[in-house]
């Protein structure tokens, strides 16, 4: 626990990110995630709707303030990624609830905490699975559409993952594009195993990266 708070301190330094920004960001990662096979899953709608995914993203950034390290490419907000430390990076029924999770009922769908809980029950699985030992969670990282071409994502990743290569972190992350799995194997992640969500066609990456050796 005390290498874990030592490492989130190390890391706030990276992040810019302040509360007042929520709208920006919610805004960036509308822009991001507007043709996500999962956020779609979650709106139970082949139709992505921005003004019910804003309320999911909402939640994933108070999850993020509440118990992880979110950092941004500016205060413009080209790109923001949102990580959990070792030992949160499992949402639990609290950590669900103290973010606003149940609210989403009203907001978004009624059926929302029950899709919630099937993708949590189902992906937590294969994470389990694949990465039992201590390890950093990217619980979401995007780039508006705009913006997305222009290195954002790399100038995200690369200063976390540094840390972790310096510190001997191992960290894992979900995905359901296959053209981000080959981005993210630049970045040495690797899949360490797929499935389908359950009723649906939407393939599942759980993708770990290991410490790299840097001598």
């Amino acid at each position: 626990m005390v290498e874990t708070q030592k490492g989130i301190m190390q890391l706030k330094q990276l992040s810019n990110f302040e509360k007042s920004e929520t709208n920006l960001a919610i805004n960036r990662l509308n822009s991001a995630f507007s043709e996500d096979p999962c956020l779609k899953y979650l709106l139970n709608s082949d139709v992505y709707d921005p003004e019910k995914a804003k309320f999911i993203h909402e939640y994933t950034i108070r999850i993020g303030l509440l118990y992880g390290l979110i950092t941004t490419t500016s205060k413009n907000i080209e790109g923001i990624s949102i990580w959990l430390p070792p030992g949160k990076t499992s949402v639990t029924t609290w950590m669900f609830i103290r973010a606003g999770g149940l609210s989403l009922k009203k907001k978004v769908h009624p059926k929302i905490l029950d899709l919630f809980k099937i993708y949590d029950l189902f992906s937590s699985g294969i994470h389990h699975r694949n990465a039992s030992m201590p390890h950093w969670y990217l619980f979401s990282i995007a780039v508006d559409k705009q913006y997305q071409g222009s290195g954002y994502a790399r100038q995200l990743l690369e200063p976390v993952l540094q840390y972790f290569d310096e510190n001997n972190q191992t960290c894992y992350l979900e995905t359901h594009n296959p053209l981000n799995v080959k981005f993210y194997e630049k970045f040495h992640f690797e899949v360490a195993e797929t499935g389908t969500l359950p009723n649906s066609d939407i393939t599942h990456y759980g993708m770990l990266r290991k410490p790299q050796n840097l001598s």
